[in-house]
């Protein structure tokens, strides 16, 4: 069924005969009257009935048209939705968890008071996790880390971060992996997480191998698990300083290949919507913002 043909199909009706609809169409009657013929081929019964030389619809044709409006209409938000310049719709974001709770917050609050015509979906995963469903359609973007270079994706520096090896305070005098004791157990996000892969890097340095790796989908739980003398976690300096009750904690600086990390913004580039570049540009106002306050405050 073409969607053209409901077009032609709706025009009769709402103009009450072909030479009408044909007008409004810019097309001669005989084309409507073929493109109604081929409907009713299709469904295998008559659309309207003529009476009278008028055309009355049928009660099947009352039923495709509910149908052929919905269709139409969807077909119209489908097209303003894609050309529009102005950012609707709903935006559907991925995000590292550590990156929603440190940056988000302000970010999605100015983006929702300028453009309130988007909907905003959020979801947190994984770094690996996130730029697969980026590819596969079901993020319109994600702010993830150590992304792997793709050619099918935009990526758009966004965040630097300082990541921290979190210790038990009882750990608070040892220095490098080599210093910490045995068996070593390692609390981390899953094997799709790119800080993950950082502090087996910081451990492969000194030839150490985690005992156990606990896998905690939380930083919030994560660091509670470290205080109590589970293992140790590398984080985001950022989330830390959300969670004052967990100073106790010893930290350490993993070396700069390891704590200086970028979180990135990326989306398809196929796919670069109006809401995408507005969501963008929020992130780097914010960013530029942030920084001017920092130097206001360091030289006050």
């Amino acid at each position: 069924m073409d969607i053209s043909d409901l077009q032609v199909f709706k025009a009769v009706v709402d103009s009450g005969g072909i030479s009408r609809a044909a007008e409004q169409l810019h097309r001669v009657p005989s084309n409507v009257t073929a493109r109604i013929q081929k409907l009713e081929q299709a469904l295998q019964q008559p659309l309207f009935l003529r009476e009278k030389n008028r055309l009355k619809i049928t009660p099947a044709g009352k039923r495709l048209l509910v149908y052929a409006e919905q269709m139409l209409r969807l077909r119209q938000q489908a097209i303003d939705d894609l050309t529009d310049p102005e950012p609707g719709g709903t935006l559907r974001i991925g995000s590292m968890e550590s990156t929603s709770a440190a940056h988000l917050p302000p970010i999605l609050s100015a983006y929702h008071r300028e453009f309130s015509l988007v909907d905003i979906e959020l979801r947190t995963g994984a770094s690996g996790t996130l730029v697969d469903l980026v590819l596969q359609g079901e993020l319109d973007v994600a702010l993830a880390a150590d992304p792997v270079p793709d050619d099918r994706l935009c990526m758009h520096p966004c965040f630097e971060e300082q990541l921290l090896i979190v210790k038990p305070a009882a750990l608070s005098h040892s220095c490098g992996a080599a210093e910490l004791p045995e068996p070593l157990s390692v609390v981390t996000f899953t094997q799709s997480c790119s800080y993950r892969n950082r502090i087996q890097r910081w451990l492969d340095g000194d030839n150490r191998r985690p005992d156990r790796t606990i896998e905690i989908p939380s930083h919030h739980t994560m660091l509670a698990c470290v205080l109590a003398g589970m293992g140790i976690a590398l984080v985001p300096r950022a989330v830390l300083a959300l969670h004052p009750q967990f100073s106790e904690l010893a930290t350490e600086d993993p070396g700069a290949d390891i704590s200086l990390a970028t979180t990135w913004l990326i989306w398809r580039k196929d796919s670069t919507l109006p809401s995408i570049t507005a969501f963008r540009d929020t992130i780097d106002r914010h960013i530029k913002a942030t920084a001017a306050d920092n130097s206001k405050d360091g030289g006050t």
